[in-house]
């Protein structure tokens, strides 16, 4: 059985290396990138993948690894977001399903709050850097956040313990970030409205709500034009502001081209102002906006494309700042001794700019974001640390899981927690090292997140992970179409048995055919289901729901 006792922390200290100098580490998180979207997992002769030679190269490099089955804590995007930050499944912290965006400026009636927040008590990837023993860390947040208000809006059904959850109140010292999603291309442009007597032309664009009010923005179709998003903005701390946050807008600062330019300037800015002039060692997480919609593909990046030009262009685009971050470690003296992470919040997302999902998933993985089948769940994984993870790159299959960073990081930095609350993640130095590609892990991947369904309800979907045996709950689609020859029963109380191993498409049931695996399996989850009680109630105290009424925000 699993130990999920109260109070629990993982035992650091366990790969025995210490570097010369502390390491810096850097979380770059992706948005909506699927398990197929990028070189490594994608056939290109079909002309629908990406180019993405940095990735490439970041992930079959002398010291990384390649975790080909890394798994996002849920299939949507702020309880990953939640367990990387916490090394812990998002139901832990009442962190039910993906909250409201509310990304537009000013967004005076929409609160992240009504859905809840990251509870700013939590152990986090930051408060790790700042309590560890090793040096005095310095600590960066770039990009989008979905976890919470930034400030106190103010109006009703907000959360009310935390009506504000920005990263400056989990051990950020600078961050600077969107309220949720944002284009990947010139994401605040629509924050710089004009009256255009003629706008030119309607551009193509897999957003509905585009308006002539643009100053030359991208928003889809490889074109600039006089059309725009709704205004969605960067914002940062500043006491002097009657919110304690101000947006780039309001000093009048315009992002030009390639959001993800935005946010590499902005840590090489960091480095330099905060690292390495006072020989500090870092933490940063920078949290991109690709490839989550509207995903339109800067000129030069659509050109590339004959097919699914916005899409693929917005993860070369991508791929291309990856190249440029690296860079900039390797320019300053520092790749050799930074830890470099890589993944993604959940799998893809349909929209109007792919022609099929499948591509994006290696025609391997059944559905979607959305879902927990591998689809929804399996996405890129890399770490990369030259001093440490000495030697040619690895390979390795043991399933891992985005709650498992902050646990490495403790790991890294030396440090335990300070709350004492659950950790449901394991470091990966131990797996990264391990010379068997092919180890068991010890203990089993859980998820567990609530998917919002036809007539304003909530489906819980779950799933165990135990090696090659995954049991499922509740079952959807997710954010695509079922893909074909995937028929299921959709009704409440719906479980399956899959064997990984011999069925990575997720076709054959064995629930009937392997009983003891399967009760193994539903034990696990219902001991899973009793700690998760414990740790609402009694760490992140989280479980007073009265406030969580307004299902319009998600289904409206």
């Amino acid at each position: 059985t699993m130990g999920f006792a109260l109070g629990s922390v993982l035992a650091v200290l366990a790969s025995g290396f210490t570097p010369a100098q502390p390491p810096n580490v850097l979380i770059i998180l992706s948005d909506d990138q699927g398990w197929g979207d990028w070189e490594i997992n994608c056939d290109n002769s079909t002309g629908y993948c990406p180019h993405t030679p940095h990735l490439m190269d970041l992930a079959t490099k002398n010291g990384s690894v390649y975790f080909h089955r890394f798994y996002a804590a849920a299939g949507i995007c702020s309880p990953t977001r939640s367990s990387i930050l916490t090394g812990r499944t998002n139901e832990r912290d009442c962190m039910h399903t993906a909250l409201p965006c509310c990304s537009e400026d000013p967004a005076p009636t929409c609160a992240m709050g009504a859905g809840g927040a990251l509870p700013t008590d939590s152990f986090t990837t930051g408060t790790a850097a700042k309590n560890s023993p090793l040096g005095n860390y310095a600590t960066l947040y770039v990009g989008k956040w979905h976890l919470g208000d930034l400030w106190n809006k103010n109006i009703p059904h907000m959360h009310p313990t935390w009506p504000v959850s920005n990263p400056g109140l989990v051990g950020f010292d600078k961050w600077i970030a969107t309220q949720a999603e944002a284009s990947n291309s010139m994401s605040n442009c629509g924050c710089f409205p004009v009256n255009h007597t003629n706008p030119g032309p309607k551009p193509p664009s897999g957003y509905p709500t585009i308006t002539p009010h643009g100053d030359r923005c991208v928003v889809g179709g490889g074109v600039f034009s006089d059309w725009c998003y709704p205004c969605t903005d960067y914002y940062y701390a500043n006491q002097t502001d009657l919110r304690n946050v101000t947006a780039l807008a309001d000093i009048g600062v315009k992002i030009p081209g390639d959001d993800s330019v935005f946010i590499v300037n902005t840590f090489a800015a960091f480095l330099d102002d905060f690292a390495v002039d006072q020989s500090r060692p870092f933490l940063a997480q920078l949290a991109l906006h690709g490839i989550h919609e509207p995903h339109p593909a800067m000129p030069e990046f659509y050109d590339m494309y004959d097919k699914d030009p916005d899409y693929l262009g917005a993860l070369t685009q991508m791929d291309t700042q990856i190249g440029r971050l690296l860079q900039a470690l390797e320019a300053r003296g520092l790749a050799d001794n930074t830890v470099v992470f890589f993944t993604s919040d959940n799998g893809p997302h349909q929209g109007d700019e792919r022609t099929d999902i499948a591509y994006s998933t290696a025609h391997s993985l059944r559905q979607c974001k959305g879902s927990v089948f591998e689809g929804g769940l399996r996405v890129p994984g890399i770490m990369h640390w030259p001093q440490g993870l000495k030697g040619r790159y690895r390979n390795v299959t043991t399933p891992v899981a985005s709650y498992d960073l902050l646990p490495t990081v403790m790991d890294l930095l030396r440090v335990k927690s300070t709350n004492n609350w659950t950790i449901d993640g394991t470091s990966l130095l131990d797996i990264a090292t391990n010379p068997d590609s092919n180890a068991k892990r010890e203990r089993p991947l859980i998820f567990n997140w609530d998917q919002p369904v036809a007539n304003k309800q909530f489906l819980r979907q779950e799933a165990v992970i135990d090696n090659e045996w995954k049991l499922l709950k509740n079952p959807q689609v997710g954010q695509c179409d079922q893909q074909d020859g995937f028929a299921f029963n959709y009704t409440m109380g719906s479980m399956f048995l899959f064997n990984l191993n011999d069925d990575i498409h997720e076709t054959t049931d064995l629930k009937h055919s392997y009983p003891a695996q399967y009760q193994r399996l539903m034990n696990i989850l219902h001991e899973f289901h009793l700690s998760i009680n414990q740790s609402q109630q009694h760490e992140a105290k989280c479980t007073d729901l009265n406030w969580f009424v307004d299902l319009d925000r998600w289904m409206g």
